[in-house]
């Protein structure tokens, strides 16, 4: 019984005898490797561009907050434990109170006393969804954030003082609020398109509270001294998901509680859609492709056998061992895949950036049109390299299977 060592010495000939008649052979070799590769690029792109495609939706659709907010209709009494019940989910991305629709809205004066009316008034707090990165959330309620539309209208930028205007009617008498507000910021039009007034959730109630007579007066006195005090219970609450599946969740949780709600899910699931139904063209053309690369792969390994029956047999007879003479084709398979997936993935990259460079500019944001991760191009390796070893398997039965005798034969 031959040793651990001769063994191994044994196999690692045969790892060179493979690579040298794959040498011998080059030209067959390199229809092989092309013949891989020509089934191999076209899979990569397909799985690129489904790749790219979705991922670029599907970031399109995070980026839009309003694709991740569950709208609130009608009025609720959402007290502190709802609130902090609400706050406690995982899929919970963004909350905060809100007063009646009735009650969300003011009237501006600029500098030259120009009215704005019935603009919408939208409370806002740190992290807010709609604020984009960088953007102050306002920290008292005299402060205010206009949207990009509404400040270009009444011509106003950051640090320019507005007259703030609550109107009511009390006992058949119109009466009314006025107060100086501070815009902070001005909110892009990518982020809200549409005229509205952003603040700081106490000038909300505190309009409220006026409206609906609980408070004799709202001046600029009260908007600098603690407004108003905490509520036990609010008719409505902003409420944004932490990514686009939990969207569902949290709308399906409120709706059980009796809260009717909107949401983006139409859209969501068209993307959804969109990706289930291309994963599911991918897999039937990448079983297709993979089942003829294995085919052609396995065939040509399997005639390449036969063609050498008689070397095979001498070198039987010279002592190579049974199960070392199949990893002749086993070694050649692999090293043909290889190569392949090597001049595949070269195409796919040459392919990819043809893609981009050409169908990249009908995409919003900074997506991709085809884009493979690192771990997808390995596991398309792995895939590769285990095709090549199952279609290697019967040459290298049927290498193990020849005879010995057969050299003498031909002697």
């Amino acid at each position: 019984m031959a040793s651990d060592p001769a063994r191994r010495q044994s196999r690692l000939e045969w790892v060179r005898l493979a690579l040298q008649d794959l040498w011998h052979d080059r030209r067959t070799a390199l229809v092989l490797v092309l013949t891989v590769a020509a089934i191999l690029a076209p899979l990569m792109l397909l799985l690129g561009l489904k790749t790219g495609v979705i991922a670029t939706l599907r970031q399109d659709l995070l980026n839009d907050p309003r694709n991740r907010e569950i709208i609130v209709y009608g009025a609720h009494r959402l007290d502190r434990a709802w609130f902090a019940a609400m706050r406690a989910r995982a899929d919970l991305g963004f909350l905060l109170p809100r007063t009646r629709s009735i009650n969300a809205t003011i009237d501006l004066l600029d500098q030259a006393q120009r009215p704005y009316e019935a603009l919408d008034l939208i409370p806002t707090a740190p992290g807010d969804p709609l604020l984009p990165p960088g953007l102050p959330s306002p920290a008292q309620a005299d402060q205010v954030l206009l949207t990009a539309t509404l400040a270009e209208r009444i011509g106003v930028s950051p640090g320019s003082p507005l007259t703030g205007v609550l109107r009511r009617t009390r006992n058949g008498t119109p009466q009314a609020a006025r107060f100086t507000l501070t815009v902070i910021a001005v909110i892009p039009q990518a982020s809200l398109a549409r005229e509205a007034v952003l603040t700081h959730p106490d000038l909300l109630v505190a309009a409220e509270d006026y409206r609906d007579g609980l408070r004799a007066d709202l001046s600029d006195a009260d908007l600098h001294g603690g407004v108003v005090g905490e509520r036990a219970e609010y008719a409505g609450a902003r409420v944004y998901a932490r990514d686009l599946d939990g969207v569902d969740t949290l709308a399906a949780a409120m709706r059980d509680q009796g809260i009717e709600v909107r949401t983006q899910a139409e859209r969501i699931a068209t993307v959804r859609a969109f990706d289930r139904t291309l994963s599911f063209i991918l897999r039937v053309i990448a079983l297709i492709g993979l089942g003829g690369c294995a085919l052609a792969l396995g065939g040509a390994l399997w005639v390449n056998v036969e063609r050498k029956r008689r070397d095979l047999a001498l070198l039987r007879l010279f002592g190579f061992p049974n199960g070392t003479v199949v990893l002749m084709p086993l070694i050649q398979s692999a090293v043909i895949a290889a190569l392949a997936f090597a001049l595949a993935a070269l195409a796919y990259l040459a392919g990819a950036a043809a893609f981009n460079r050409s169908l990249g500019q009908n995409l919003a944001g900074q997506g991709y049109v085809c884009r493979l991760e690192p771990r997808q191009l390995g596991a398309a390796a792995a895939a590769t390299l285990l095709v090549a070893v199952i279609a290697a398997l019967a040459a290298g039965y049927r290498a193990s299977r020849i005879d010995p005798a057969e050299a003498l034969r031909d002697i």
